[in-house]
């Protein structure tokens, strides 16, 4: 059960507490001005922290609460003093006081001081945070500054190199394809035929890898831009699958084609569109075996009309989704090997899809398949519908 107590004068006085004693002992500093602003009373605390007072004053800089305790002489000039002769060297306080002023019943003044310094040395602290933080992030916006510089120096340099290198690639890929074919008489050599197709094969590689650069260089230099016209998804498909059937018959790998809802035409950038596709397509092929499927579906959702390629190949893991739609982004597999790759057609595609106003996402499971969607507005952005290529 509780202990009650009930507090009365005589129980008080009676306890044997020493209130002089109690008064002197406080820790904060306390002083008593009476009815005609004299001080009257004060403990040990108040005396030395304040060893000299000028009354007056003193009791009008604690009612305005300009009294901080910060330093003594903050208390103004000195003319009475409380212990001692009155001095005029008064050495630094160790405490910050905020006063407390109340009346009492009798006309006079009881003033109490609140000690700040930790709160003071707590903001101070702060003040130096907040300070280094300031310096922290003016150096990281200075970095990223530099890195967009230095980005931009290189991707400078990588356009202007890409176009010099398909001058001679060009070359390259004329000549090899006449020594593939034997256009001037046959080759004493079967190998010399079997390089220079080698050699046509890579020139196609390197110029597709250059290509894809330049598109993604101009894309993120917000300087590709979309012819948009109505367009036969149909025909895009069709040119798209006669692309890719020889490799397809090669590997018998079957490719069908479903188009829902009635689906026919969507505006956009032809050759975009037959980029997308083919990128799509290219690489549901290089993932998966000889004997599978792919399925290239065409459906509305909701106004939009989505475009989904999915596969019966090898497929990734779920976390590994977002490095391959990074350029140059490639999961390490037994057919990557196999099949060359520059690892910038899902990100292409992807940006490619986002400039029309749409969006790619992306579902696969190890050894089931992958499905990749495209989804594209009815009317892509005007902005991007004005230039031709």
């Amino acid at each position: 059960m509780p202990t009650v107590i009930r507090f009365n004068k005589n129980r008080y006085l009676a306890s044997g507490v020493d209130l002089t004693e109690l008064f002197e002992q406080l820790p904060e500093p306390i002083a008593y001005f009476n009815a005609n602003n004299r001080l009257s009373a004060c403990n040990l605390s108040f005396r030395d922290h304040f060893p000299v007072v000028v009354e007056s004053d003193f009791l009008k800089r604690a009612n305005s609460g300009a009294i901080s305790g910060r330093h003594r002489s903050d208390l103004g000039p000195t003319r009475k003093a409380l212990t001692g002769p009155a001095t005029t060297n008064l050495p630094a306080a160790r405490s910050q006081f905020e006063p407390q002023v109340r009346r009492t019943p009798d006309g006079g003044t009881l003033l109490t001081f609140r000690d700040q310094s930790a709160l003071h040395r707590m903001e101070e602290g702060y003040r130096q945070e907040i300070d280094a933080l300031k310096e922290e992030l003016a150096a990281a916006r200075q970095a990223r500054r530099d890195a967009m510089n230095t980005a931009r120096g290189r991707k400078n340099f990588l356009t202007s190199t890409s176009h010099e290198l398909r001058t001679p690639l060009n070359a390259i890929m004329g000549f090899s394809e006449i020594l593939a074919k034997e256009m001037f008489g046959p080759l004493q050599n079967e190998r010399y035929r079997e390089y220079a197709e080698i050699i046509h094969t890579s020139s196609h590689h390197v110029l597709a890898l250059i290509n894809d650069l330049l598109d993604l260089s101009k894309l993120d230099a917000g300087k590709l831009e979309l012819h948009v016209e109505p367009v036969e998804i149909l025909k895009i498909i069709i040119d798209c699958v006669r692309c890719v059937e020889a490799l397809s018959t090669r590997d018998h790998i079957g490719i069908a084609v479903h188009i829902n809802d009635g689906v026919d035409r969507i505006c956009g950038d032809d050759r975009r569109l037959h980029q997308m596709l083919l990128n799509l397509l290219s690489n549901a092929l290089k993932f998966t075996p000889a004997g599978g499927a792919i399925t290239i579906d065409v459906f509305r959702r909701g106004p939009d009309v989505a475009i989904s390629v999915s596969d019966t190949g090898i497929g990734i893991k779920a976390e590994d989704i977002p490095k391959v739609l990074e350029p140059f982004g490639q999961v390490e597999s037994p057919l990557s090997h196999k099949h060359k790759g520059t690892g910038l057609g899902l990100p292409l595609t992807k940006e490619l899809a986002e400039l029309h106003g749409g969006s790619l996402t992306m579902e696969s499971s190890v050894d089931v398949g992958t499905t990749v969607t495209i989804t594209l507005p009815p009317d892509p952005p005007a902005a991007h519908a004005t230039a031709s290529h």
